[in-house]
């Protein structure tokens, strides 16, 4: 199942916006036919992250903590990827690029 906080919905909305401004319908039909679930942090989960990652990243962090995610794909190497052991040692979630990801759930039995 695929999760996501409201979080990276708004801010990926904002970015297809400013950036590239006709995928962003594409962009909207996508995530209504995706059946996402949407999970948003607690506040004492986001300070519980920005322990570790930086305050604009933690909600990020946190929300697939709270989903109980055993991925978190991003392209954001500087960040979070960097970081991917420190958050797998605290959150127990593995970041990974989302190439990544899609090899390992679909190699998975």
């Amino acid at each position: 199942m695929l999760c996501v906080s409201s979080l990276v919905l708004e801010e990926t909305a904002r970015n297809l916006s400013r950036k590239a401004p006709l995928a962003f319908p594409a962009f909207m039909l996508l995530q209504d036919s995706l059946g996402l679930q949407r999970v948003d942090p607690s506040r004492a989960q986001v300070l519980r992250a920005a322990r570790v990652v930086d305050v604009k990243d933690a909600p990020i962090v946190a929300g697939a903590f709270r989903a109980r995610a055993d991925y978190l794909a991003t392209y954001d190497r500087r960040h979070l990827l960097a970081l991917g052991p420190e958050i797998f040692g605290t959150f127990g979630v593995r970041v990974v690029t989302p190439d990544e990801a899609l090899r390992e759930v679909t190699s998975s039995p």
